[in-house]
């Protein structure tokens, strides 16, 4: 009978339900969409029930997909940065704070001129940021006195303490909350005392390889009852691994609703500029790189927002709109007749770690269409994700890295991928599969469970859909475009932070 190992990735925008066989081959899938609230300016959360709800549902619909085969264990990976509190029964008292909630932005700049934000980054390899959770729980110890005697969690350990009645998390999902000392992979006693917090107040930490016996699970899911858990990682480790580039050098870059370029290396690497950051994996390797908060949410906005049109004609003829979108986009010229947008709808995570960094569109003329203004917001995550690779090839002193990966929503648009290339300069290599994560939980699954004798198997099982080269006329205009998108970011900034405050006083 063949084996198979399920996967279950709890996304900022979806959950995703997947079952491999041994191949790396799709067996089964299923999908839920997650709901984000933001309900008040800078906030962006998610219902602990809900996550909780849609993962039983994906997991209970894709066990019906299997025609044949026996699962031998199965994993959950989740986004990072994430927070909860919980009461002392380990009940959920607040909403889950995703990454992209940022209203901790007074609470990190305290924390900044109280504390040496360096001696923090160097210890956990975050920078003090309103993303991380060191800010958040900060911000509810201003804003909500009442809240006292709780428990620190995130939305990994939550659902797998809700699944075995286990209080325990990974040390790669640890590893992005910024309490955990990257070089002694333990809660660093030091940087709790900054928001007065105790280790006991945090789930104990495990190797991602971690099993946990199938007989624990509380829900009512009879086929996973005898099956082995494996704690697994988050999403980021994960999608670079299921890209298939672990090997040093390699680069991976993802563009799902956020977006970020990674490699791994076999000791923490720190940046003096604190442009990267470099958090623990597993198996003594640590992923060094950046994120940008406006990847697919960026288009997801322009879809919802602007084209509402191609949403209510993509369901009419049965087609994606963000295909429509696509379409759209390819009738404009490369650098969309000189419309540059800053796509900062929700400030900005690295290279420059700017909060209050706005969504600004420059150029924009009686000329434009809307074919312009769609192109441009592609070419605009490319310009954000580019920073961010171009800050990791300073760090480490290179000209470019050895191979270029690329995986998430936005490598189904060959469009996308080819303006990726063009702003890079450089080839991209494109894997068959584009939910990376979950062929990366697949590979952790088989190394805990022995089947795999290391991560590099990863780089077999992630097969190349093809390989996107640059058009050197483009890219000579992007570099172009480019200078002149940081030359307005640096400008515009004092602008920023006065939009910024002006906005807190109109919501």
């Amino acid at each position: 009978m063949e084996e198979l190992i399920l996967t279950v990735d709890a996304g900022t925008g979806s959950i995703r339900a997947m079952v491999f066989n041994l191949k790396g081959e799709v067996v089964a899938r299923s999908y839920r969409r997650n709901n984000l609230y933001q309900e008040h300016f800078n906030w962006a959360v998610q219902k602990p029930k809900e996550i909780l709800e849609n993962i039983i549902e994906v997991c209970s619909s894709v066990l019906k997909e299997i025609k044949s085969g026996k699962i031998i264990g199965w994993t959950i990976s989740t986004y990072y940065h994430s927070l909860l509190l919980l009461d002392k029964d380990n009940n959920p008292i607040t909403d889950i704070l995703t990454w992209a909630d940022l209203r901790a932005n007074r609470q990190a700049e305290k924390i900044k001129e109280k504390y040496n934000g360096s001696i923090v980054y160097k210890k956990t390899g975050c920078p003090v940021h309103p993303m991380y959770p060191l800010s958040k729980i900060l911000w509810f110890l201003d804003n909500k006195p009442e809240l006292n005697g709780f428990k620190i969690a995130s939305a990994k350990d939550y659902l797998v303490y809700s699944l075995f009645g286990e209080r325990i998390i990974d040390e790669a999902t640890a590893s992005t909350l910024g309490f955990l000392n990257i070089h002694s992979l333990k809660w660093d006693e030091d940087v709790l005392s900054i928001v007065g917090l105790k280790p006991e107040q945090l789930p104990e930490v495990f190797p991602p390889t971690h099993i946990i016996d199938g007989k624990k699970l509380k829900i009512d899911i009879p086929e996973l009852k005898r099956i082995p858990f494996i704690l697994g990682a988050g999403d980021g480790a994960l999608s670079s691994l299921g890209m298939g580039a672990i090997e040093e050098k390699d680069v991976g870059i993802m563009v799902g609703t956020s977006g970020a370029v990674r490699t791994f290396a076999t000791k923490p690497i720190l940046d003096e500029k604190q442009r990267i950051w470099s958090y623990y994996f597993a198996d003594g390797l640590w992923l060094i790189g950046g994120a940008i908060n406006n990847g697919g949410i960026t288009l997801r906005w322009v879809k919802d927002t602007l084209y509402k049109d191609l949403v209510t004609e993509g369901e009419r003829l049965g087609i994606d709109p963000y295909d429509l979108i696509t379409k759209l986009a390819e009738k404009s010229p490369a650098g969309a007749k000189g419309l540059v947008i800053l796509p900062f709808l929700t400030g900005e995570r690295n290279p420059y770690w700017n909060d209050k960094a706005q969504g600004t569109v420059i150029g924009l003329g009686l000329s434009h269409t809307r074919e312009d203004i769609a192109r441009a917001f592609m070419e605009s995550v490319c310009y954000r994700i580019f920073s961010v690779y171009s800050a990791l090839k300073d760090l480490f002193n290179v000209e470019s890295f050895n191979e270029i990966r690329a995986g998430g929503g936005f490598s189904r648009s060959r469009l996308w991928l080819q303006i990726m290339s063009d702003v890079f300069g450089e080839g991209i290599s494109v894997p068959f599969l584009e939910e990376n994560t979950s062929l990366g939980a697949m590979v952790l699954t088989g190394v805990a469970l022995n089947i795999f004798d290391s991560f590099k198997k990863a780089k077999e099982l992630a097969r190349i859909r093809e390989r996107v080269e640059p058009d050197i006329k483009n890219h000579l205009l992007y570099e172009k475009l480019y200078n002149l998108y940081m030359d307005a970011y640096w400008t515009l900034n004092p602008i920023f932070e006065r939009l910024y405050e002006l906005k807190k006083t109109l919501t």
